[in-house]
């Protein structure tokens, strides 16, 4: 009976704790989709192509770090091509941008006229970045638009424009309910650079793509077209150590639950070349494919040998 009353008291206890932190997500979740309801039954429709209710975040990682860009968005006043807000509605916009970074925009406020066909405005922010920004570096830029009348709705998105890798890209394959995914690092640039005297070259003499081929494999590591740096969390992936990048890489550890296990891996990459890396994923079921927008599970960085 005793075991009995305590297996109850366990269990008031995490319920407890569970509507603790679900009931402010799930009361924020009804109240919205109240408030959605309401402003659909008034005809009320004001909307974006990439702001929500949310705020979404956007990463783009193919920036160049130098020299000004537009983010450019639409707000609406329509549901779908046949629902339509009835009456006009006014908004406000406003944005931010992060340390090192000015940002314009094209209109602060305005209005969606009901009578207008397209029921659509298109804002554009104009950022200007203050310096150069180098690889993994990144200009965030949060924009709010607010409806004024005839009802208030707040609308948000964040954008993150990171500085990418001169030459070298990366994409991670990947599905759910796959016990492995694939990073690919491709390097773009057509030469290498010698690091250690060989033949008739010295440390710092350039070599073509169609030498370096003719190179033979001892000569090849002399000679480096860029440095890659993986770094990513073994509670979440474990590196394939059968892999061939292995044979001339350097790596360090972490230590859990006693055991080492590979955090980091640093390699040379060839020119015109892509190399796959295989990891195993501890959570079957998720999905960290990556093609270059939103956030890699795997940090990669590229450096020049010189």
């Amino acid at each position: 009976m005793r075991n009995k009353r305590m297996t109850k008291t366990i269990a008031v206890i995490i319920v407890t704790i569970i509507l603790i932190y679900t009931i402010p997500t799930v009361a924020k979740y009804v109240t919205d989709r109240i408030k959605s309801y309401y402003l659909k039954s008034k005809d009320f429709y004001f909307s974006s192509n990439l702001l929500d209710t949310s705020n979404t975040t956007y990463q783009i990682g193919t920036w160049s770090g130098a020299g000004s860009f537009d983010v450019e968005f639409e707000l609406y006043s329509k549901e779908n091509d046949y629902l339509f807000s009835e009456s006009d509605i006014t908004y406000t916009v406003t944005s931010n941008c992060s340390t090192d970074a000015v940002c314009t925009l094209s209109k602060s406020s305005g209005t969606l006229f009901a009578s207008d066909t397209t029921h659509m405005d298109t804002i554009t922010v104009h950022v200007n970045p203050q310096r150069v920004f180098q690889a993994n570096e990144s200009v965030t830029i949060n924009v709010t638009a607010k409806s004024t009348a005839p009802y208030t709705k707040e609308l948000k998105a964040t954008f993150q424009y990171i500085v990418g890798m001169e030459g070298v890209s990366y994409t991670i394959e990947d599905e759910a309910n796959r016990t492995y995914l694939l990073l690919k690092v491709t390097n773009d640039i057509d030469y290498c650079t010698v690091i250690n005297a060989f033949g008739s070259y010295t440390p710092g003499n350039l070599i073509s793509d169609s030498v370096y081929r003719t190179l033979s494999e001892s000569n090849k590591h002399n000679c480096v077209s860029q440095y890659i740096s993986l770094s990513f969390n073994p509670n979440q992936l474990l590196l394939d150590n059968t892999s061939n990048v292995m044979d001339n890489a350097t790596y360090n550890t972490t230590t859990i639950g006693g055991i080492n296990y590979i955090n980091s891996l640093n390699f040379a990459i060839a020119p015109n070349s892509t190399i796959a890396i295989k990891f195993y994923k501890i959570d079957m079921t998720a999905n960290y494919t990556y093609n270059g927008t939103g956030t890699s599970v795997i940090t990669v960085s590229a450096s020049s040998p010189t």
